[in-house]
C-alpha cells in the first residue's frame, strides 16, 4: 500500500499504524473517521480493509456497506477478493475475480490472486499465462515471486530462477516472496536454496504457522536419504489419475520391489522428520499455536 497518494488525514494515521501491526489503534482510527463521515464509501472501506485482520466476518459486511454506496470502489472489492481467497471459499472468489477483472482490467493484483487458486487446483499453464500478465501489469515483487513457482512447475527453470532474482532484489523481507521462491526452488530440486528462503521467512514471521511447517517441511527435505526417495519432477506434473495408473502398473510388474520401496519410504520419512524434532526442539514437545 506504500504506493497510495494519502488524501484524508485519516488514512495517513491508519497506514502508519497498520504498517507497525497496531491493527486495534488503525481501526479506532478508521471508526472515528466514519463518526465524521457516516456515508463516506472510501471510510468504509478502509474499515472493512482494517477488519481484515481482525474480523473477516466483519470485513465482508464493511466492504458491502462500502460497495452499496459506491459499486466500482477498488478497494472494497480488493477485500472481499481476499477474504474469500484465505476462507477458500471459492465460488464466491470465482465470480468476485470476474466481476473484479471486468471492473479494472489493468490491476495486477487480480490476476496473481486469480493465478494463486488455480495452481492450488493445479490448473498451472493458465495460472502461469494469468501471472505473466500480472508481472507485465505491476511488476511488483509478489508477482514475480508467484510466476517464479508457476514456471517451475511447467519445467522452465530458466525463467523461474529470472523472475526469483528480480522477486527477491525488489522484496528481499516479503514472507509471501520468500515462500513462493522457496517453493519454486523446492519444485527445481533445489533444496539448499528452498531451506535458505524458508528460514528468512520463518525469522521474519515465526509466529505464523504456515511458515514454520513449510520451514520444517523443507528441512525435512535436506537428509538425502528421505529425498531420494521423494517423487522425481516428472511425476510431480502428472494428474491424479496418471499416477494412479502407473502405480498399478508397478504393482502388477514389480511387487516387491514396490513393497520395498513403501517400506523405505515411510521409515525414511519417520527417521528425517523425528531428526527435524530433535535438530529444532531438541527432545521437547513442538509448541502449539501462534497466528495464522
Amino acid at each position: 500500500m506504500e504506493h497510495l497518494q494519502v488524501r484524508h488525514p485519516y488514512l495517513h494515521k491508519i497506514l502508519q499504524l497498520l504498517s507497525w501491526e497496531r491493527y486495534k489503534d488503525a481501526l479506532s482510527e478508521a471508526e472515528e473517521w466514519i463518526r465524521q463521515d457516516p456515508d463516506d464509501a472510501e471510510a468504509l472501506a478502509w474499515l472493512a480493509y482494517v477488519y481484515r485482520f481482525l474480523d473477516m466476518d466483519k470485513a465482508l459486511h464493511w466492504s458491502g456497506e462500502a460497495l452499496a454506496r459506491d459499486p466500482e470502489l477498488e478497494l472494497a472489492w480488493k477485500t472481499r477478493l481476499f477474504v474469500y481467497y484465505e476462507r477458500e471459499n471459492w465460488e464466491p472468489f470465482k465470480r468476485t475475480a470476474e466481476e473484479m477483472l471486468r471492473l479494472f482490467p489493468e490491476d495486477g493484483y487480480i490476476y496473481r490472486l486469480k493465478a494463486q487458486y488455480l495452481l492450488m487446483s493445479k490448473n498451472v499453464t493458465e495460472a502461469r499465462d494469468l501471472l505473466l500478465q500480472a508481472v507485465a501489469l505491476d511488476h511488483s515483487a509478489e508477482s514475480y515471486a508467484v510466476y517464479s513457482y508457476a514456471a517451475a512447475l511447467s519445467g522452465e527453470y530458466n525463467a523461474s530462477m529470472e523472475a526469483e532474482r528480480t522477486a527477491l532484489r525488489e522484496e528481499p523481507e516479503n514472507v509471501q516472496v520468500l515462500l513462493y521462491t522457496g517453493w519454486a526452488a523446492d519444485q527445481r530440486s533445489d533444496y539448499k536454496q528452498a531451506l535458505e528462503r524458508m528460514s528468512a521467512a520463518v525469522r521474519l514471521d515465526p509466529d505464523n504457522q504456515q511458515t514454520r511447517d513449510e520451514y520444517l517441511e523443507t528441512l525435512q527435505k535436506s537428509y538425502w536419504f528421505y529425498r531420494i526417495l521423494l517423487l522425481p519432477n516428472f511425476l510431480k506434473r502428472m494428474k491424479p489419475w496418471q499416477i494412479l495408473l502407473l502405480w498399478v502398473a508397478c504393482w502388477l510388474l514389480f511387487r516387491p520391489l514396490l513393497l520395498v520401496f513403501i517400506v523405505l519410504y515411510i521409515a525414511s520419512y519417520w527417521i528425517s522428520k523425528w531428526l527435524v524434532h530433535v535438530k529444532v526442539f531438541g527432545f521437547r514437545r513442538a509448541p502449539r499455536g501462534g497466528k495464522d
